[in-house]
């Protein structure tokens, strides 16, 4: 809308009507309509910034306000609307009366009294002391904090410039290293448990609600624990603990009745937890809910006027705010929620908690998409990103601990809930996620939680619409019935199948530049610039609308026309300048800017260099998906067959051009192996890996010089030696420089970089292809296998090598029953009928291992849980041979085979273990109820000799004539497994996994800790070894419970 405002240049009498947005051809300006008040006058913005110099120079008239529960909690309040009145720059009173505050907040109350006094109440009595202090009013703090929230612009040090009267002077805190200005609050909480199940919301009450609350101006996060016990309040707290603020209550609706307004009180933008809808704010919100509490609407910026007057809660507060046990309260009835998770999109790919006004993240979700884990536990990611490894305690101990009081094990369980709230904040921190999400949101103009939860349609659409408006451009918006009839795409990239094997010669990898953008600016193709098909397939039709090209425009521009590989016309840029071509010129031409940017930053301004770093990553990122929203015949909100279809056969006809222009030459004498949609496998035999890059930038310039600006292929790496085996999956040595000494393993698409193996499979492929690479024989690789079978069939492996884990998603497999599910989803399914409340979230990745079963089990039949075969009573064994002949086998055998290795007559000629090694199975049934018959029929051998024995023995008849030298040996090997054992405690007591207050030993049961696995493994030996010995009379039985 061009609207032309008028902006008075009186000094007297300032009027803003508008701000102008955009500069039109014929001198005009676009104006944007606002309100009266907003924004300021220019010299009463740079008054009110500098009020907080014009104070009396002696510190008689300022005091230290601190009458708060909470930091900040003053000027938040003063804080809150969009506007304070300019007469904050006159000198306060000296008067501790405080008469001059009540202006501003007559001001603020006419404007909402509703959210006024919902902010008030939030601090009970406590604001008539923030508002009035001894000597006067602390105006320095709440002047500067409330002018940060106000104004348009803020800076690191505080002294802003006067606030622009165009949002095109606009300069964000970010990029002056002010941060994000966010408030984050990461929930965790721990309740109680019955037995070996989880916490039910509906039977279990919460013990334990710790806050950990952090601003883009603090490192260091508040925390706040809120903490259920019958026990009287103290000044000093009974647990010990330092670090946070603790609140004691007696009842659960006490506690809740705090949450909801220290929430409210913090105000935080962000509200997080590890598993939100299990056991963060999801848990709380069906508790209160149980409880009669509408959590989710009290905690809401915009609550429910319905629910405000049902469901508030006037509890009176007695006591010390630090050690708080309210004693009685009115609560009325209250209407219970709707249902805590509203939507099926949400449980299954976001936080499916909604608070209004604020964002709520699910952080183990979104680590599925930042860190290429095996299992996403808050374990596995801590140690990947945090490099810390933090132990995991089953409900069970963590209520035993909290039942055991103050002074005793509650400690434990209270530290632990504060880790937990902490570490979200620190993975979050360390991952940048905060920062990076809110600079993709301001580069592709959508919503904070828009770029965590839509796709690239809905980026792509931001910007490309925004340019389009300028241009006096108006999108389409068919329907899902049009975008279901056009017409169907018929081109595809090209993907060559390689000439499979192994290459001893350097194979050069050169790489087409952004190849789909650089299709889209050269050629200019566009939705605006499409004339349409010469022979179209469906009549006056293009793509999803009607089309009939006019002929007498036709007729005017026929010199002007490109026609594309698929027979589509376009017009040029000469006569129009398309709008995608237009939109990816910019977005380049500026990430080169950000880049050189980030090059002239010095090292101290690393603020900066995230947020820059941040927004080329978006751009990058959207730039390669923009062809996407062209070709998206599916859910696309404007798809285009002819115009998908233009880009890909461009991009494929480039590449066969390439590629035949290499095989052609003679001078290089180069040979093209593979191609894959924008990238050339070059074979130069003969050649050394420096000759190969000289080469390699000769092709890359000779095939740019052909092609039209901005196409550029780039020379990237050499493999030398490599393996290519099928399409999209190749592995060799990587070379990036001609000076490059040491080479770097590269694997694509194969077993050592894929997720839906388990780790011996990785390591045993990794290292054979090492071997091969760098020895050329394949006589070592066939002795290091034959070492990891026997290895494996002797039990001297660890167990964490052969746990695999798949995602599982419940509710969506079509099968009749549960026989035909995949092992994952048997496991989770096994686990839920013991507890209703196991049920993996949407996408988890569930771990499971192969146990022998019976002759002709399925595999089904034979997968478990790593805990239930970890167990100290376990009656399974690992199936060793199913790993190696079903697994390690096949994916060896599909890179050696090329070679001419038979990797299974390997495995037949291999020498068989004569026997376990020593002690790695029970020698007496552990528990005979559970005991399975497949372990009747293993074979007995003497502990010491390895001869064959009776069932019931432990030794054979040579070693019995021994026995003095048979006690010793015995006596020796469990000093020497009771000393492993010691060592691998102590590790866990100094990483917090021990207890030794309630009950001896360690109780972390972290499945992403390899120590885990030793400690299990090691005390099953000692066990075994020390119940023969005392079996035999050489020694009491040991205790391995101790440990």
């Amino acid at each position: 809308m061009d609207k032309h405002a008028r902006i008075s240049d009186s000094n007297s009498d300032q009027v803003v009507i508008g701000v102008p947005t955009h500069c039109q051809n014929d001198g005009s300006y676009l104006y944007l309509l606002t309100p009266v008040l907003s924004p300021p006058s220019t010299d009463s913005v740079y008054r009110w910034l500098l009020c907080d110099e014009k104070g009396a120079p002696g510190g008689n008239n300022v005091a230290s306000v601190d009458s708060s529960p909470l930091k900040g909690s003053a000027s938040s309040l003063i804080g809150t609307q969009s506007f304070l009145p300019d007469d904050c720059d006159k000198d306060l009173p000296e008067s501790g009366s405080g008469s001059h505050v009540k202006p501003i907040l007559d001001h603020l109350y006419q404007e909402n009294p509703r959210i006024f006094d919902r902010e008030m109440s939030a601090f009970g009595d406590g604001v008539t002391t923030i508002m009035q202090g001894k000597g006067g009013i602390a105006k320095d703090k709440s002047c500067s904090e409330s002018t940060q929230d106000m104004s348009q612009i803020s800076g690191p040090d505080g002294k802003s410039k006067p606030t622009p009267l165009s949002q095109s002077g606009f300069r964000d805190p970010a990029s002056v290293g002010g941060g994000q200005q966010l408030t984050l609050l990461s929930i965790e909480v721990q309740a109680e448990s019955r037995g070996d199940l989880r916490p039910n919301p509906r039977f279990d009450a919460i013990n334990v609600i710790a806050l950990a609350i952090q601003n883009d101006t603090d490192s260091i996060p508040e925390v706040y624990v809120l903490l259920r016990s019958k026990t009287e309040a103290f000044k000093r707290s009974l647990d010990g603990t330092s670090g946070c603020k603790m609140l004691v209550f007696s009842e659960e609706k006490y506690l809740f009745s705090h949450f909801m307004k220290i929430v409210c009180s913090s105000d935080p933008d962000i509200i997080m937890g590890w598993d939100i809808q299990g056991g963060s704010l999801g848990f709380l919100a069906e508790r209160a809910s149980h409880l009669g509490i509408g959590l989710l609407n009290n905690i809401s910026r915009t609550p429910s006027e319905i629910k405000i007057a049902a469901g508030d809660l006037d509890i009176p507060e007695k006591g010390n705010f630090d050690n708080l046990i309210p004693e009685q309260s009115n609560t009325d009835p209250v209407i219970l929620e709707d249902a805590i998770i509203e939507d099926e999109w949400g449980r299954t790919h976001a936080s499916g908690v909604h608070v209004g006004g604020r964002i709520v993240l699910n952080i183990w979700r979104l680590m599925r998409g930042e860190v290429k884990l095996n299992m996403y536990t808050i374990e596995a990611v801590a140690e990947a990103v945090l490099r810390r490894k933090i132990p995991s305690f089953r409900h069970k101990v963590l209520t035993k601990w909290f039942s055991s009081g103050p002074g005793r094990g509650r400690f434990r369980c209270i530290e632990y809930a504060m880790e937990r709230a902490r570490l979200n904040l620190e993975i979050m921190n360390q991952l940048d996620m905060i920062n990076r999400t809110s600079e993709l949101a301001r580069v592709f103009g959508i919503d904070f939680f828009s770029v965590l939860s839509r796709g690239s349609q809905y980026r792509v659409e931001s910007m490309l619409l925004r340019l389009a408006h300028t241009q006096n451009y108006l999108a389409i918006s068919p329907g899902s019935q049009q975008v279901a009839s056009q017409p169907a795409m018929e081109c595809l990239p090209l993907v060559m199948e390689p000439e499979s094997g192994f290459y001893a010669d350097p194979v050069v990898v050169l790489d087409f530049q952004s190849l789909y953008p650089s299709m889209i600016i050269a050629y200019n193709l566009c939705f605006s610039t499409c004339l349409g098909k010469v022979a179209p397939s469906k009549a006056n039709t293009l793509g999803v609308s009607s089309f009939s090209p006019d002929p007498y425009v036709l007729q005017s521009v026929k010199n002007e026309i490109l026609l594309t590989p698929n027979g589509v016309m376009y017009v040029t840029s000469k006569v129009r300048k398309g709008i995608m071509p237009r939109l990816l010129e910019e977005i380049l031409s500026t990430r080169i800017m950000v880049k050189q940017a980030m090059k002239r930053l010095s090292p101290s301004q690393q603020i900066l260099h995230r947020v820059f770093n941040a927004r080329q990553l978006a751009l990058k990122l959207i730039s390669n998906v923009t062809y996407g929203y062209t070709a998206a015949g599916f859910s696309g909100r404007m798809p285009c067959a002819e115009l998908a279809d233009s880009i890909v056969q461009c991009g494929r006809s480039t590449l066969e051009k390439a590629i035949s222009f290499v095989n052609a030459h003679d001078k290089w004498k180069a040979k093209v192996i593979y191609g894959d949609t924008d990238s050339l496998f070059v074979l130069l035999k003969g050649r050394t890996v420096k000759e190969s890059f000289r080469i390699g930038n000769e092709i890359a310039s000779a095939i740019t010089a052909m092609n039209p600006k901005p196409v550029t292929l780039k020379m990237e790496k050499v493999y030398h030696p490599c393996f290519l085996l099928t399409k999209k999956r190749y592995v060799g040595y990587s070379y990036e420089t001609p000076e490059q000494t040491a080479p770097v393993f590269d694997a694509k698409g194969i077993e050592t970089v894929r997720r839906d193996t388990c780790g011996a499979i990785a390591k045993t492929l990794e290292t054979s292809l090492r071997h091969f690479f760098e020895h050329q024989d394949i006589s070592e690789v066939k002795a290091y296998l034959q070492r990891q079978w026997t290895r494996i069939l002797s039990a001297r492996v660890s167990l964490q090598d052969f746990v695999f884990a798949k995602e599982v998603r419940l509710g969506t497999y079509c099968t009749r029953g549960s026989s035909s599910l995949p092992p994952a989803a048997i496991v989770a399914t096994k686990a839920m009928r013991a507890d209703p409340r196991a049920e993996p979230c949407y996408a988890e990745r569930i771990p499971y291992v192969v146990i022998h079963g019976e002759p002709g089990a399925r595999l089904i039949d034979m997968v478990v849980d790593p805990l239930e075969l970890l167990a100290m009573d376990s009656p399974f064994r690992l199936n060793d041979l199913y790993y190696i002949n079903k697994q390690i086998i096949p994916a060896l055998q599909r890179v050696f085979g090329l070679v001419g290795a038979d990797l299974i007559q390997w495995f037949i000629e291999m020498p068989r273990p004569a026997r376990e090694a020593f002690a790695k199975r029970p020698f007496s049934a552990p528990n005979p109820h559970q005991t399975r018959i497949d372990y009747y029929y293993l074979s007995k051998h003497c502990i010491l000799c390895g001869e064959l024995v009776q069932a019931s023995a432990h030794l054979c008849n040579q070693c019995l004539q021994k026995g003095a030298a048979a006690a010793t040996a015995v006596i020796g090997r469990t000093s020497k497994l009771e000393r492993e054992m010691q060592h691998l405690a102590a590790i866990c007591r100094h990483c917090g996994g021990s207890d030794w207050v309630v009950e001896s030993g360690v109780k972390c049961t972290s499945l992403a800790c390899s120590v885990f696995y030793e400690r299990r493994k090691v005390l099953k030996e000692l066990q075994s070894l020390s119940s023969a010995a005392a079996d035999e009379g050489f020694y009491p039985k040991c205790m391995v419970e101790w440990f």
